[in-house]
């Protein structure tokens, strides 16, 4: 057991809450050390802030809810950039929100599961850099997209692309140098030219200053594992510490699902809105229509392969020719 507490910052709005809740408490059941949570937020009430109090009674936590200031928020030549709600632009002001006597950080998606402990990744050695971080499933050119002309000069020099949702900062050596106005002002320098806003200043920022950590334990997205490295329940349970749940969503009932997924439910069903988060889940899979109109078109289009393959084998056996 660590002798240091783990401090870690999330930022959320109201409908986050309860999968916040889920996150926080797979990191509680894992880790030793006292844990300060620092809630970074715009419209928190305190009826809303009093919901991690049973987090407080259970776990050797502390609660921290911070108030962004509006000079803290982005002007909206940035927020224009994507589809993004101001709270993904929080993580970019933890140098100015942070109190000062907090020197290491830890930044967490909420769509995530800590798995396992990370108080080794907490406490590792950042060898001289200012932030460690995992590097992108695609982390390095052709993307295919603006990245492919905006990171070349980093690229050349070696650079790989980050995920944003696993940060570690050493906050004493970024307050020297960083600041909300920093990535701001970046933002200006290249001409608003991001899509992944938050995610593609840190990578511009730090592209010297960032310790890659191995992506398939720290930040393992769940989708592309289970669909690249066929990876499954038993593989990610054993294997990942941290399970990033991005783009599709365990909660939601609006895509196909998937066995990894029953991991982040594990979670949820040890916390006070297992009940309701399941219900809503079944609801939107029984309404939403997406999944039935998924499953018309691979029927379409598999009709459409079979009636070319006719085609084809009508052709060759009029030709005289046979396989």
């Amino acid at each position: 057991m660590h002798s240091k507490p783990l401090h870690l910052v999330i930022a959320i709005n109201r409908k986050y809450i309860r999968y916040a809740y889920v996150m926080l408490t797979s990191l509680l059941l894992h880790t030793t050390c006292d844990v300060h949570v620092y809630i970074l937020h715009r419209e928190l009430a305190p009826a809303d802030q009093q919901t991690f109090d049973q987090l407080a009674h259970s776990y050797p936590v502390t609660f921290h809810f911070i108030h962004v200031p509006d000079a803290l928020l982005p002007p909206q030549k940035v927020l224009a950039t994507s589809a993004w709600g101001a709270e993904a632009y929080f993580r970019l002001a933890i140098t100015d929100l942070m109190p000062s006597c907090v020197d290491r950080a830890l930044y967490l998606d909420t769509d995530m599961i800590v798995n396992q402990s990370i108080d080794d990744f907490y406490f590792c050695d950042l060898k001289g850099k200012k932030i460690a971080a995992c590097a992108e499933i695609i982390h390095e050119p052709p993307f295919g997209n603006y990245r492919d002309e905006l990171f070349a000069p980093l690229f050349s020099a070696g650079f790989s692309y980050f995920n944003s949702g696993t940060i570690l900062y050493d906050l004493r050596a970024l307050r020297t140098d960083c600041s909300f106005q920093t990535y701001m002002d970046l933002a200006e320098k290249l001409d608003y030219r991001i899509q992944f806003p938050d995610q593609d200043l840190l990578n511009y920022r730090h592209s010297t200053e960032t310790l890659f950590v191995d992506p398939l334990r720290y930040n393992l997205n769940a989708r592309y594992a289970y669909d690249i490295y066929s990876m499954r329940y038993d593989d990610m349970k054993q294997n990942a510490c941290i399970v990033h749940y991005a783009t599709s969503k365990p909660w939601r009932g609006n895509f196909v699902h998937y066995n990894v997924e029953q991991i982040w439910w594990d979670y949820a069903k040890q916390t006070p809105f297992y009940t309701e988060l399941l219900q809503e889940a079944l609801e939107e899979t029984l309404t939403n229509t997406a999944v039935n109109s998924y499953i018309t078109n691979l029927l379409e289009q598999n009709e459409a392969l079979y009636a070319c393959i006719e085609k084809y084998d009508q052709l060759l056996s009029d030709a005289g020719i046979t396989l």
